[in-house]
C-alpha cells in the first residue's frame, strides 16, 4: 500500500479499513513538560509534533460553550433572560476568523479536521460549576422537568444553528462530544434520567451531522465511570470513544471492546502515568494495551492523557519508539 495522507490514514484506521500503518498521535504536552524536555535535550526550535512526527488534529474553530466561554452560567435555570446572554449564535467570537479558508487549506494538505459538537455536556447546559449549582440542577431535573426540557431544547437548537453555519461551508473528519458527568464510581445522575434529558439532544445533533456526512462521532471525556450511560449514547449514534485519565475498570478499553465489539472506534487507552515510572512500566503499558486492541481493529493508540511535567523525555522517546516498532511490524 502506498503512503497515505494523515487524513486518509486516520479515517481508514477508525473505520476498520486497510492502512499503511496506524496514525502517530498524542495530545500536546503541557507547558511544564516542554520546559522539562527542553532541559533534557528536546530542540527548542522544533515542536513536539514535528520532532516525533506526530499527526495532529485541527479544530475547525467553533465555540459552543456558554458565554463568557469556560465560565459557567449559574443563572441559566433561574433567570429567563440568561439564555440570550449565554447562547447567542451571532457572537463573532464563537467562530474562528477565516475558518473556511483555514479548514480548506488543511483538507488540501491531507490533515485531520474536527468540530466540537457539544458545549460541555448536560451539566454544563444546566449551569453546573460547583456543589451548590449541582444541587440546584438535580432539584430542577426532579421538580421542574418540563422547564429543563425547554431549556435543553433551546440550547440544542442553538448548537444546531451554529453547527450548520460551519458544516454548510466546510467538511470535517469527525465530531467530538464532551460529557463530564461521572466520578470514578458512577455517573452523578441515573442512566434513566440521563436518557430522559440528554439523549434527545444527542439525537438531534447527530441527525444534523448525518445530513452533512460527518460519520465519525467521538465521545471525549476525562476519567469517570460513564459505563452505565454508554449504551444509550451508542444507541443515539456515538461510534467512537476517547477516554482520558482512565480511573475506572468499567472504562478500561479491553472491557469496552468486549462490550461494544469492533464497531466501536477507540482512541488512546495507554496509561500515561506509566511514563512517570521506570522503563519497564513503559514497556508493560504498551505491550498490555496496544497489540490486543490493534488486533480488534478501529483503534488509534496514544496516551490516555497529555504528557505532564513529571514525564521524562527519555521515557516519552521510549514509548514513541515502541509504537514505531509495532507499526513497522504491521501491528
Amino acid at each position: 500500500m502506498g503512503k497515505m495522507t494523515q487524513r486518509q490514514r486516520f479515517i481508514a484506521t477508525l473505520s476498520g479499513d486497510a492502512t499503511d500503518r496506524f496514525p502517530f498521535f498524542d495530545l500536546e504536552p503541557e507547558a511544564a513538560t516542554l520546559r522539562r524536555w527542553h532541559r533534557e535535550g528536546l530542540p527548542r526550535h522544533q515542536s513536539v509534533a514535528a520532532h516525533f512526527h506526530l499527526e495532529t488534529h485541527h479544530a475547525v474553530g467553533l465555540e459552543l460553550r456558554s458565554f463568557p466561554f469556560y465560565r459557567k452560567a449559574p443563572d441559566i435555570l433561574s433567570d429567563p433572560s440568561a439564555f440570550d446572554r449565554h447562547y447567542h449564535p451571532d457572537q463573532p467570537s464563537r467562530f474562528a476568523r477565516d475558518f473556511v479558508k483555514r479548514t480548506e487549506r488543511l483538507r488540501r494538505q491531507g490533515r485531520v479536521t474536527y468540530v466540537d459538537a457539544s458545549g460541555g455536556g448536560l451539566l454544563q447546559m444546566l449551569g453546573v460549576g460547583d456543589w451548590d449549582s449541582l444541587k440546584s440542577a438535580c432539584r430542577a431535573l426532579i421538580q421542574r422537568p418540563r422547564a429543563v426540557d425547554r431549556l435543553l431544547d433551546r440550547i440544542t437548537d442553538f448548537y444546531c444553528v451554529c453547527l450548520e453555519r460551519v458544516l454548510s461551508r466546510v467538511a470535517v473528519d469527525y465530531a467530538s462530544f464532551y460529557e463530564p458527568i461521572a466520578s470514578n464510581t458512577a455517573p452523578v445522575i441515573s442512566p434513566e434520567m440521563f436518557t430522559r434529558f440528554a439523549i434527545p439532544g444527542y439525537r438531534k445533533v447527530i441527525d444534523l451531522l448525518d445530513r452533512y456526512g460527518v460519520r465519525l462521532r467521538i465521545l471525549c471525556t476525562t476519567g469517570g465511570n460513564l459505563s452505565p450511560l454508554l449504551p444509550a449514547l451508542v444507541d443515539a449514534g456515538i461510534n467512537g470513544l476517547w477516554i482520558s485519565n482512565i480511573g475506572s475498570a468499567g472504562m478500561a478499553y479491553s472491557r469496552l471492546r468486549r462490550q461494544f465489539g469492533p464497531g466501536m472506534a477507540l482512541i488512546g487507552g495507554i496509561d500515561a502515568s506509566a511514563l512517570t515510572r521506570e522503563e519497564a512500566a513503559v514497556r508493560q503499558a504498551v505491550a498490555q494495551t496496544v497489540p490486543g486492541l490493534l488486533a480488534g481493529g478501529r483503534y488509534l493508540p496514544c496516551l490516555d492523557d497529555r504528557p505532564r511535567g513529571n514525564v521524562p523525555l527519555a521515557h516519552y522517546r521510549l514509548y514513541r519508539r515502541l509504537l514505531g516498532e509495532i507499526a513497522r511490524q504491521g501491528g
